[in-house]
């Protein structure tokens, strides 16, 4: 009895150590006021979305939780907030497919460095995890995607 007791430690042990090994961590809490040049930030910010973009300016908060961050594995979890001048002609990928809305949440907005104070010329969509706003006369994307 005590052999297999002392069997199914071992494969425990074996098994949590596979678990935490080779896995580099995602998880942050980081504002673009940590990077001196744009390529610094939007090279960032890539690693946290699935979509890569041109931008003029980019400012962002970013907070990710990696469940799978070599411990035991849990449920991974972010708000990604961005707010970054863009080309005039990227303005539909932003929101291609998005629904328009008008009853949005925007306290978010102000956690952002630089965002805009005025946010009545802006255009919202919005999705389950994802709201966007778009200025399309100052070419200005308002970025929210959330699971916490």
């Amino acid at each position: 009895m005590k052999t297999s007791l002392h069997l199914v430690l071992i494969m425990v042990a074996a098994l949590l150590s596979l678990a935490c090994s080779g896995h580099k961590s995602k998880t942050t809490e980081s504002d673009s006021r940590a990077f001196a040049s744009l390529a610094g930030k939007k090279d960032f910010l890539e690693r946290y979305v699935n979509f890569k973009r041109t931008y003029e300016t980019l400012d962002f908060r970013i907070d990710y939780r990696d469940g799978g961050d070599g411990g035991l594995p849990s449920p991974t979890e972010w708000n990604i907030r961005l707010v970054a001048t863009i080309p005039t002609q990227e303005v539909d990928d932003w929101i291609s497919g998005l629904p328009i809305t008008t009853q949005v949440e925007t306290g978010w907005v102000s956690d952002i460095d630089n965002a805009p104070g005025d946010l009545s010329a802006i255009e919202w969509h919005q999705d389950k995890n994802r709201i966007i706003g778009i200025d399309r006369v100052k070419r200005i994307v308002l970025y929210r995607n959330r699971t916490l």
